[in-house]
């Protein structure tokens, strides 16, 4: 009698089971942090003997190298994202 009740629920197990794609790795979903703007002091402008307003090199040349730096750390949390959105869209496309 018990064989005849469960026969439905038994039935029910013989189809197949959808499972979807898991998730991605925790890892491929996060990227670099972005890094934090360099502290720049203005520029001290001096007033050359043709009145021309200029600034001393070294302290220009020291501004742009924190610049440069910052520019090249910005691409670098850039390609980290940017590597890891075409790894996940070729994980999904798969």
């Amino acid at each position: 009698m018990t064989a005849i009740l469960l026969m439905p629920f038994l039935a029910s197990c013989q189809q197949p089971i959808e499972v979807g794609r898991p998730a991605p790795p925790a890892e491929r979903l996060v990227c670099d942090p972005l890094p934090a703007a360099p502290e720049l002091a203005p520029l001290v402008a001096y007033t050359a003997s043709n009145g021309a307003k200029v600034y001393m090199k070294a302290d220009v040349d020291a501004r742009d190298a924190l610049i440069a730096e910052y520019v090249v750390n910005v691409r670098g949390a850039w390609f980290s994202c940017s590597s890891q959105l075409e790894w996940v869209r070729d994980y999904v496309g798969e």
